[in-house]
C-alpha cells in the first residue's frame, strides 16, 4: 500500500477504481466473473490502477443497504479481498483533495464520493476512473470515466438487478 502522490507519475498509474466495481466483484451476478478477473489484475498490479480503501466501506453500504445482502456474507467477501497484500490499495485521503471534492460536489451536483475520485485522479495525475456510474461519465470531463465491463454484460447485469430489487 502506498500513500504518496509524486510516485503516481513514475509508476504510470492509469486509473482509480470506483465503488461499483468492488460491489459487482463481490456477490453472485452475471458480471461477477468478468469484474473479479479485472480486480485480480488490479490487485496484482498487472493493471496500474489504484483502489481507495474507502471504496470498500462504500461497497459494504451499497451491498447491505441497497442490494439487501447479508452483512456477514458481505463482510466476509470484502474482508477476504482486503486481506490481500496489494500495492493497488490507496489508503490516503488528503485534506486538500477532500476539500476540493466537497466544493466540486456542490457545483456539479454529484456525490462527494464521485468528486473525491475526480479530485484524487487530478491530484495523482491519473487519467481514468473505472466506474459503472453513467451519471459520472456524463458530468465529468476532466478525467475519462471508463466502464471496463462490456456493454452486453452490463445490460445483463442491469436486468439481473431489476429482478433482484423487486
Amino acid at each position: 500500500m502506498w500513500t504518496g502522490n509524486t510516485r503516481s507519475v513514475k509508476l504510470g498509474l492509469e486509473g482509480v477504481v470506483d465503488v461499483g466495481i468492488i460491489v459487482i466483484a463481490h456477490f453472485r451476478n452475471p458480471a461477477r466473473e468478468f469484474v473479479a478477473r479485472f480486480l485480480q489484475d488490479v490487485l496484482s498490479f498487472r493493471k496500474r490502477i489504484i483502489i481507495p480503501l474507502s471504496a470498500y466501506l462504500g461497497a459494504y453500504v451499497v451491498m447491505t443497504r441497497y442490494l439487501r445482502l447479508k452483512g456477514n456474507r458481505v463482510g466476509a467477501a470484502l474482508g477476504e479481498t482486503l486481506s490481500v497484500e496489494s500495492p493497488a490499495f490507496y489508503e490516503n485521503i488528503p485534506k486538500l483533495v477532500a476539500e476540493k471534492a466537497i466544493r466540486a460536489a456542490s457545483e456539479l451536483n454529484l456525490s462527494s464520493w464521485d468528486c473525491y475520485l475526480v479530485e484524487l485522479a487530478r491530484e495523482l495525475a491519473i487519467p481514468k476512473i473505472y466506474s459503472v456510474d453513467e451519471e459520472l461519465a456524463e458530468k465529468v470531463k476532466e478525467v475519462k470515466v471508463v466502464n471496463p465491463i462490456p456493454r452486453a454484460l452490463m445490460e445483463e447485469y442491469h436486468v439481473f438487478l431489476k429482478e433482484r430489487i423487486k
